[in-house]
């Protein structure tokens, strides 16, 4: 049974096809042509995913990638929009390193590599490719780098740390901290249409009083 993932449902995803390879199989009746394509998907804000598909045609292909991107999502840790340190993966003889950048250095990576950081919402990054050229294994060496990152707030917990006594300074993941702030303006709007509620609901409680008391007034100035 294949797994459902959270993120099938968001539409704001970005997709890109990384790399298309078309593959011939020769049988005793013939050629058999197949399509296998590497996919990344990300909502920009974090969270990345890569798939492969493999396919007799190349739609069906792309279709059976994203799917399996977004099955594979994972949340990558962030030091303001760069990584929070150096990290390197080997997948084959590729070979790919990623390291932290100043705010502004921008995204120092090409092909595959960019893709997927592009997608991923990270917006400094230095990186290097130190093996082979090959696209396929250099954007699966690229996610297992990604995957290889540590939250600092989880190294911090096992040396019994805070964050700052371990680098020196606080680290804030910009979407996470956008997303808490949309969401406690949100409270504060919902409480306020409440008290307004609760506000107006007494305003007509007391005009009704005060026209009872009127109409009480009025029968008995006319029994006078």
């Amino acid at each position: 049974m294949a797994r459902r993932s959270r993120f099938d449902t968001q539409e704001e995803l970005e997709e890109r096809v990384v790399r298309v390879d078309r593959t011939r199989k020769t049988v005793k009746g013939g050629r058999i042509s197949s399509a296998r394509v590497v996919c990344a998907v990300g909502d920009g804000r974090g969270n990345v995913g890569v798939g492969i598909g493999k396919a007799r045609d190349v739609p069906a292909a792309i279709e059976k990638g994203m799917k399996d991107a977004r099955n594979n999502m994972m949340r990558v840790p962030l030091d303001g929009y760069t990584i929070p340190h150096t990290v390197q993966a080997k997948v084959g003889g590729a070979v790919i390193l990623l390291k932290p950048a100043s705010r502004g250095t921008g995204i120092i990576a090409g092909g595959a590599v960019r893709q997927i950081v592009e997608v991923s919402g990270i917006r400094d990054i230095l990186t290097k490719s130190l093996g082979s050229g090959n696209v396929f294994n250099r954007a699966m060496a690229c996610f297992a780098a990604l995957k290889a990152l540590y939250q600092p707030d989880t190294v911090a917990q096992r040396r019994e740390m805070t964050v700052e006594e371990l680098i020196g300074r606080a680290i804030v993941d910009p979407y996470e901290q956008e997303d808490l702030e949309a969401q406690q303006a949100a409270e504060k709007a919902e409480e306020e249409e409440a008290v307004e509620f609760e506000q107006a609901l007494a305003g007509e409680d007391s005009d009704d009083e005060e026209a009872a008391e009127d109409g009480e007034d009025d029968k008995g100035e006319d029994e006078d």
